[in-house]
């Protein structure tokens, strides 16, 4: 009886040895995988492309303008009733 409660014995210590040798091992491994890669570097880069778009701009020209119907009298080489506008 004392021989067979030895044996049982000997086989929970051995399932137990194998069993905590099993579990070290997984964490020592999980440790190792983990140690082992490369560290992720996450870099977003955004880039905003604005498009300006300029307005044209108005050049105001100055011509001269005839008030009168049948034409500008011209004295001493300027017209008396022409008027200069910006356009």
């Amino acid at each position: 009886m004392l021989k067979g409660i030895k044996e049982l014995l000997e086989i929970l210590f051995l399932w137990c040895f194998i069993y905590l040798g099993a579990f070290i091992f997984l964490i020592i491994g999980i440790v190792h995988i983990q140690s082992n890669q490369p560290p992720i570097i996450k870099q977003y880069h955004t880039y905003n492309a604005v498009q300006v778009i300029e307005t044209p701009k108005q050049v105001l020209v100055e011509r001269e303008v005839c008030n009168r119907i049948d034409g500008c009298p011209v004295v001493k080489g300027v017209c008396e009733s022409c008027e200069t506008v910006k356009r």
